[in-house]
């Protein structure tokens, strides 16, 4: 009997230890609008909230890219690159937001013209903590109203504040939204049955 209360009390202790060890990504996910959800076909990434602290992470605009970029997996909408959408404005008023030192002008900018590229747009900001956290909120393009927020937060730690470990957290977002996206559709359709 003690032989299988040791054991099982080793077994306990292995797992509690394996489950502080895990390096699994943390995250919540809001639906604010599912039917607006439903809806989105084109997302345009806008200017995200991001400060670079170490020199293994990515510049801001390596940040951008990789926020295009991770979202090559997509199915149900298409992303369009903030330099895209920064280039369309570009054409139709003649500001060129991504050279304004006033990033509140440039957002402001962005949003007032948003509305003729894509339904909706997403904003990341970046918390830089001993654990790099992620928030992505996703808003409608015609009323700025957000449809959608996930917070991703990674189990690594400092040492992996890579342009790699970004580029995941990103495709977490995205694979996420999509799956939100088919979800709220497929409910949308129910309903109107």
């Amino acid at each position: 009997m003690k032989t299988i209360f040791k054991t099982f009390l080793t077994f306990c202790m292995l797992m509690m230890m394996t489950v502080g060890l895990c390096e699994a990504a943390a995250s919540a996910e809001t639906i604010d609008n599912g039917e607006e959800v439903a809806k989105v076909k084109r997302i345009a990434v806008a200017y995200p909230d991001y400060y670079k602290t170490l020199d293994t992470e990515p510049t801001i605009s390596e940040f951008i890219e990789l926020l295009y970029e991770a979202s090559k997996g997509t199915k149900h909408f298409y992303v369009i690159s903030y330099d895209e959408v920064a280039d369309k404005i570009k054409a139709d008023t003649g500001i060129d937001i991504k050279v304004l030192k006033n990033t509140m002008e440039a957002r402001k900018i962005y949003k007032e013209h948003i509305y003729k590229y894509a339904d909706a747009y997403v904003i990341v900001t970046l918390a830089n903590n001993s654990r790099v956290t992620m928030f992505c909120d996703a808003y409608l393009a015609n009323s700025n109203e957000r449809i959608y927020s996930l917070q991703i937060q990674s189990g690594k730690r400092d040492s992996y504040k890579t342009t790699k470990e970004y580029k995941t957290l990103a495709e977490q977002f995205y694979k996420a939204l999509d799956k939100a996206v088919q979800s709220e559709a497929k409910k949308l359709k129910e309903n109107n049955k």
